[in-house]
């Protein structure tokens, strides 16, 4: 008897498992689809090359993220560059991986949802922010800076880091962060792929440095020590206070630092303040640029 063979071609992405027959004689190649959101993970974000700060260095990137970075102050301060032209209100309420809508269940999410569309509202002219990679220390001469390896600087009131951080680099001016900037910059790392919307709106224990983060110091870690979504310190580790013109002082403090568990005050979580001229010692103030 002559011998046949049948040959068939996988779907794209399939792995081959096994062969089946079936009591009726059928045969079946059992094989395996790689889904969807694998898929999509591995597409690469492209992100627009934005021009350099003012008196900065030239435009770099790094490898683990899809962000740009410039140095300024002689190369000793490092910022990040948030592109924001393109987000938009269906990257928060699709999922980029899948494509499916997402269910904004908990009380934390469905707070998160209006707080991100109402940055969406407010999105820069420009469609970019510069933020500091690293938290706020302080210089030798009693001045700020954005270096790895310092204790972070805490202890001050809203208005002595409206002056301290308006003061830093005017030339490109320099700003308390918004409430506008944080939540688009959250925007991004759920349509970029780095945070899931739990992480964001209900515990933030995974992405940032809390009570019950892996390896928690119980006291301020210094800055560039934990690094996510292409900077440091920005979950967990400080509160960070920002201004809101929601709030009747204008400020609010947002996040937790590493007092709290990451189900108390997640990144999304907002605490109006009302007192803005007491210090805070579990604070700081992160710092934009909008040139």
């Amino acid at each position: 008897m002559e011998e046949k063979v049948l040959y068939f071609k996988l779907p794209e992405g399939a792995q081959y498992r096994k062969v089946i027959v079936a009591e009726d004689g059928m045969i079946g190649i059992a094989y395996s689809e790689e889904c969807t959101c694998q898929q999509k993970e591995k597409a690469k974000v492209e992100i627009p090359k934005p021009k350099a700060l003012v008196g900065g260095d030239e435009v770099y990137q790094n490898d683990d993220v899809p962000y740009w970075y410039c140095k300024i102050k002689n190369g000793r301060d490092t910022f990040m560059h948030v592109y924001m032209e393109d987000l938009t209100e269906e990257d928060l309420l699709y999922d980029s991986k899948t494509g499916k809508k997402r269910k904004f269940s908990t009380k934390g999410q469905k707070k998160y949802k209006k707080d991100v569309l109402e940055a969406l509202e407010n999105k820069p002219k420009e469609g970019f922010r510069w933020i500091a990679v690293y938290e706020p220390s302080p210089t030798p001469n009693g001045s700020v800076q954005f270096v790895e390896g310092e204790k972070p600087l805490v202890g001050f009131s809203c208005p002595e880091w409206d002056k301290m951080l308006k003061e830093y680099s005017p030339e490109n001016e320099s700003a308390k962060i918004s409430k506008t900037t944080y939540f688009l910059l959250s925007l991004r790392w759920l349509k970029d792929g780095f945070a899931t919307l739990e992480q964001l709106a209900d515990h933030s224990e995974e992405i940032g440095h809390y009570r019950d983060s892996e390896n928690p110091k119980h006291d301020f870690e210094k800055t560039g020590e934990r690094k996510f979504g292409g900077v440091c310190g920005f979950v967990g580790n400080t509160c960070i206070i920002v201004e809101d013109p929601n709030s009747e002082s204008g400020y609010s403090l947002l996040g937790g630092s590493y007092y709290y568990f990451g189900c108390e005050s997640p990144l999304a979580g907002v605490y109006r303040i009302l007192a803005p001229g007491s210090k805070d010692n579990y604070s700081v103030s992160w710092l934009e640029l909008k040139k």
